[in-house]
């Protein structure tokens, strides 16, 4: 954990500045207000063009929620930097919950890889927020790298695992695999 508090003060001694003393807490609040996220997500899901994401988006954000939230952290209880480092300057408040993994990152990771997968252009922009999401995380002393890297690596492989769970009970058409065994049981009687 040493070379955690490390690259951590390295952080603290040669990029605090003024400009990103306010910004970081804005990225982060980003984060904080997932709900946001979800609530996009949802309308996403009753607009035609963007139900497929919206959907993918939602089962994500659950996903993590639930896989982050509610079993690693309890599990782990790792306890954050600005607890075991109470000398630092705090831009933020000390959020309750235990450090490991990077919720911010999971969210933010999993989204870009859910946007990637939608859409190229928009998924690398998605990724570059997340990359400085998972930065404002550590700036603020809130997480340590291993809680950012973890959460990130989660978020993607999440992403992932949900859209191939959807590739497995969804065709190319988009028709549930059930409704395609009635249709073409319906034809070969025809």
């Amino acid at each position: 954990m040493d070379y955690e508090f490390f690259i951590l003060n390295y952080i603290q001694n040669h990029f605090r500045t003024g400009f990103l003393d306010k910004l970081m807490p804005v990225i982060s609040s980003l984060g904080t207000a997932s709900i946001a996220l979800i609530v996009i997500a949802l309308v996403c899901c009753f607009i035609k063009k963007t139900r497929y994401f919206g959907r993918s988006l939602v089962l994500d954000l659950l996903m993590n929620f639930i896989a982050g939230n509610l079993i690693i952290k309890p599990i782990v209880s790792r306890l954050r930097p600005c607890v075991l480092n109470d000398t630092v300057s705090m831009l933020v408040k000390i959020p309750f919950d235990a450090s490991f993994p990077s919720g911010h990152s999971m969210f933010a990771f999993g989204a870009a890889t859910i946007l990637f997968i939608y859409n190229k252009w928009l998924g690398i922009a998605g990724y570059l927020f997340a990359i400085l999401m998972g930065f404002s995380r550590m700036y603020l002393y809130v997480h340590f790298p291993s809680d950012v890297l973890c959460g990130a690596i989660l978020g993607i492989i999440f992403a992932i695992v949900i859209y191939q769970l959807e590739q497995l009970f969804f065709d190319h058409n988009r028709a549930p695999i059930h409704l395609r065994k009635i249709s073409a049981k319906q034809g070969t009687h025809s």
